[in-house]
């Protein structure tokens, strides 16, 4: 090939815009638009958890079980977006970042009120679920496979199994509150010894489930 011919094709590549050589015709405007839309909420939620476990972290409520919960639930947020971000640069797609709204949640002190909070901390859990079976149904009917594939494979099973645990933590604080203080105390202490962790969340797992069957 002569040095003409090499120039010719260098800036024939050189001037196009090579995202769009990545981007397939499923990965739609409106897809790349849902996707920075789920970007956006999942870092609002990591404001939210955040807020709550600084909350929880406050002598005047020291309930730092609770704090690692949300502490925990915060990082995944943060991870979440990364990953999300860093898929959508990926399918050629761009990122442009949008202005979190500060949350005005304020965890209960007088008198230490757990039950809004975890209700709250519910209602922000199932929104993100909520919004990624709308990106994964949009992503079906556009034909994007690939993003399909990412949002089952990544998030959902994940985060079904979150928010049927906090739903079971909401029950717990509920009963815990009839009685204050005490129940409260020893919820907190769980949560403490297990380091944020909910306890029980390995059985809202599918995956994690005994099987009996072979026992009959």
């Amino acid at each position: 090939m002569s040095t003409e011919g090499a120039k010719r094709i260098i800036a024939d590549v050189s001037g196009h815009d090579l995202d769009q050589w990545v981007r397939t015709a499923s990965f739609t405007a409106e897809i790349e638009e849902s996707v920075r839309g789920h970007i956006h909420q999942e870092l609002t939620s990591w404001l939210f958890f955040r807020k709550l476990a600084a909350d929880c972290s406050r002598s005047n409520i020291s309930l730092h079980g609770f704090a690692r919960l949300w502490e925990r639930s915060a990082v995944e947020c943060l991870a979440d977006f990364k990953w999300l971000e860093k898929y959508l640069v990926s399918r050629g797609g761009r990122s442009k970042p949008t202005e979190i709204e500060a949350t005005t949640f304020e965890w209960p002190d007088d008198p230490i009120e757990p039950v809004g909070p975890c209700k709250e901390a519910l209602f922000v859990e199932k929104s993100l679920l909520e919004d990624l079976e709308r990106l994964c149904s949009l992503a079906g009917k556009s034909g994007d496979i690939a993003l399909t594939d990412a949002i089952q494979s990544r998030f959902m099973r994940k985060q079904t199994r979150h928010v049927k645990s906090l739903a079971d933590l909401l029950q717990q604080v509920v009963r815990a509150s009839k009685q204050p203080g005490l129940g409260l105390y020893l919820l907190d202490r769980e949560l403490r010894h297990t380091d944020g962790i909910i306890p029980w969340e390995s059985v809202n797992d599918p995956s994690q489930q005994h099987d009996d069957t072979t026992e009959i």
